[in-house]
């Protein structure tokens, strides 16, 4: 069975999971919330009402797009979806109205950009490095993670154009490239391009030449960097508290208040679509 089959498969299941849930008399005043993955549900469980909204994860941001275009075509109008937007601000890529973008990049990001980093360095940064933690650590983070965006970038632009990927940066093993003294995180640019280009190689022609057109388009760094590399690179602030990826963005998880989705545009989004259409989405 190739890919795209079971793809096709695998929609199909979760859709009819979906049916079924919408059509159960208990939720016949609930708002679907489609979402891409098991940690977003985490997240929203502290956002969406409980009692009007059901949240439930495709694992990707194409069958999110596929299920709401198959099931608004079936007169479903109590169900959304909401996807990281990547690059698509950048690239001017607009969805249907009950599809809906984060502000930035992806939830990471904008959980970077709240408090909940400061919650996070507060309890995990030592007594020594605690004050140039507070100070510089989202500007070096983000320093690191756009050069690796721009390479996302690109590899997401052949993706669409081409329907072929470049570059799998799950075989980056930034632990190779990364080294840690005196508070302070060393990160090898030069070694990491290389590791990334080298994935490139015979692929592509002029690729610094077509990254450094990209760099002209735009510098903005919340739409440019991956939060999952930001929070990578956050773990390696922290070496000797046995933390890694999984947990830095477990902790901002927990430290993510509402106060902060709702100065959010996609918190108003959300709210004038709920006003809209006479559904509750929050407390």
């Amino acid at each position: 069975m190739n890919s795209l089959q079971e793809l096709s498969n695998e929609l199909e299941s979760k859709l009819v999971e979906i049916r079924l849930s919408i059509r159960h008399p208990h939720n016949k005043d609930k708002v679907f919330i489609l979402l891409e993955g098991s940690t977003d549900i985490k997240l929203f469980r502290n956002i969406f009402s409980y009692e009007y909204t059901d949240t439930t994860n495709l694992n990707g941001k194409e069958k999110i797009i596929k299920a709401l275009e198959i099931l608004s075509s079936e007169g479903c109008i109590n169900i959304i979806g909401i996807k990281d937007a990547d690059f698509d601000h950048l690239e001017k890529i607009s969805y249907p109205s009950n599809i809906f973008m984060t502000d930035y990049a992806d939830m990471e990001i904008q959980m970077v950009e709240s408090n909940a980093l400061d919650s996070v360095i507060n309890e995990y940064a030592s007594k020594d490095c605690y004050s140039i933690l507070k100070s510089s650590l989202k500007d070096r983070i983000y320093s690191f993670a756009i050069e690796i965006g721009y390479i996302r970038w690109y590899s997401e632009r052949i993706r669409l154009d081409e329907g072929r990927g470049l570059v799998n940066f799950k075989r980056i093993d930034f632990n190779s490239i990364i080294t840690y003294n005196n508070c302070q995180v060393f990160l090898d640019k030069n070694q990491l391009i290389n590791l990334l280009y080298a994935q490139l190689e015979n692929q592509e022609a002029n690729i610094e030449e077509n990254i450094a057109l990209l760099k002209e388009i735009s510098t903005d760094r919340l739409q440019i960097c991956s939060g999952h590399d930001l929070t990578t690179l956050i773990a390696n602030y922290f070496p000797t508290d046995n933390i890694n990826q999984t947990k830095i963005e477990k902790a901002l998880r927990l430290s993510y208040m509402m106060e902060y989705f709702q100065r959010t545009k996609l918190f108003e989004n959300l709210n004038n679509w709920s006003n809209t259409n006479n559904y509750r989405l929050f407390d």
